[in-house]
Parts: C-alpha cells; sequence; structure tokens
C-alpha cells in the first residue's frame, strides 16, 4: 500500500502527535508550529537545494499568489528552505495541500 507512510502522517498530524514524513535525502515533511498555530512543513536541507529553487519558489509564490496561498516561505536558522502551511479545518485537506507545496517547490516526482 503505497499511500500508507503518508496516510499515518496524516493521522499522527491531526491527532497532535510528533509527525515527520521523510521523502528523500534532505526532504522531509513535518508538523510545526507557527506561534502557537499548527501547520505542516516541507523542509528542504540546504544540501538538497537544486541551484536556483530558492528564487524559483519565491516567484513561482507571488506569481501565482491563489494556486499557492496559505504557504509561507522562509529560511530556516540552518538555511533550509522551509514552506509551511496552517493545518486546515478537514483532515482530507492535508493532501491536497502537501501536493501544493511539493509543486511549489517542483518536487512533484516526490507526491505519492
Amino acid at each position: 500500500m503505497p499511500g500508507a507512510p503518508r496516510q499515518v502522517f496524516f493521522d499522527n498530524l491531526v491527532s497532535g502527535a510528533a509527525a515527520h514524513l521523510p521523502l528523500a535525502p534532505g526532504i522531509k515533511v513535518c508538523a510545526q508550529h507557527a506561534g502557537q498555530r499548527p501547520g505542516v512543513a516541507l523542509c528542504i536541507a540546504r544540501e538538497a537545494l537544486q541551484a536556483g529553487q530558492l528564487q524559483q519558489v519565491l516567484e513561482r509564490r507571488f506569481e501565482q499568489a491563489l494556486v499557492f496561498e496559505g504557504c509561507f516561505i522562509y529560511l530556516d536558522p540552518q538555511h533550509a528552505l522551509v514552506i509551511w502551511h496552517a493545518l486546515p479545518a478537514t483532515a482530507n485537506a492535508l493532501d491536497r495541500i502537501l501536493s501544493r507545496m511539493l509543486s511549489l517547490a517542483t518536487l512533484q516526482a516526490l507526491d505519492r
């Protein structure tokens, strides 16, 4: 069952348990709070970033503002690219949000 790890991740995320889903070396999805607000973060380690990827992500985020609404982009203290989104009100929206985040980072190949 290929979607099982992703579903376990979503279940943990919604329940408030520690949630972490490695997608590829240096690329993971995890639960992350922004202040008091729970969310989901796509983290791409500095060594996993492709040349120009940060600039491309920022351009796409603002050129297609409605498509990527709710996605916030920043570099963490380790210079990893982070794309964060607040947890949605419904659990079934999580899959769509993760797909949008991967698309924003041009990592659709990891959307399984």
